[in-house]
Order: structure tokens, then C-alpha cells, then sequence
């Protein structure tokens, strides 16, 4: 698998696993663009098919829905989110 990905990339997959973690659903490529503010759709699924040959989700053609994550993509996200209070973080932890 290709690790590499482009800063938009990165964004659009975060987008994609925090709408599945949050929704259970994946996005639509138009809510995509909205979130992101990218104005064109082919633009999207240019980006989509980047993330699919670089091994980070699989997409159904024909499918409004029809995105999904693979599973070495959990293997790599890992968020962590807190503060600093003393000496100790104190944090959250999201896979």
C-alpha cells in the first residue's frame, strides 16, 4: 500500500472515516465537496480514485453511498485529543 497521500487526500479521508465513526454511513461525493468546499464533483472522485489505487478505501460504482474504508486504514488513524494539566496528559483516544 501506498502510504503517501496529498494533503487534500488526507482531508478527504479524514472526512470519510469521521462521517462513517459518526454516522455509520459513508458521505455522498456531494456532501463531500461541500464539507471540503470543492467545487467540482469530478474534482472528488478524481481524489477518490487516488485514495482507492493507494490501497485506502474501496469504492462501489453506481452506489450513492458506496465508499468504504479498508482495513489497514484503522491500523493507521489514530487521534488523540487532550491537555497538558502538570506534567500529565490527560487524553481521549479514538481507532
Amino acid at each position: 500500500m501506498n502510504q503517501y497521500l496529498t494533503d487534500r487526500q488526507q482531508q478527504i479521508l479524514d472526512y470519510i472515516t469521521n462521517e462513517i465513526d459518526h454516522t455509520g454511513k459513508a458521505p455522498t461525493y456531494f456532501e463531500i465537496a461541500r464539507a471540503l468546499e470543492i467545487h467540482s464533483l469530478s474534482i472528488v472522485s478524481q481524489h477518490l480514485k487516488a485514495l482507492e489505487q493507494k490501497g485506502w478505501i474501496t469504492c462501489q460504482p453506481l452506489q450513492s453511498r458506496g465508499i468504504a474504508l479498508n482495513e489497514n486504514v484503522r491500523d493507521y488513524r489514530l487521534a488523540f485529543w487532550g491537555n497538558v494539566e502538570e506534567g500529565r496528559v490527560a487524553f481521549n483516544k479514538t481507532i
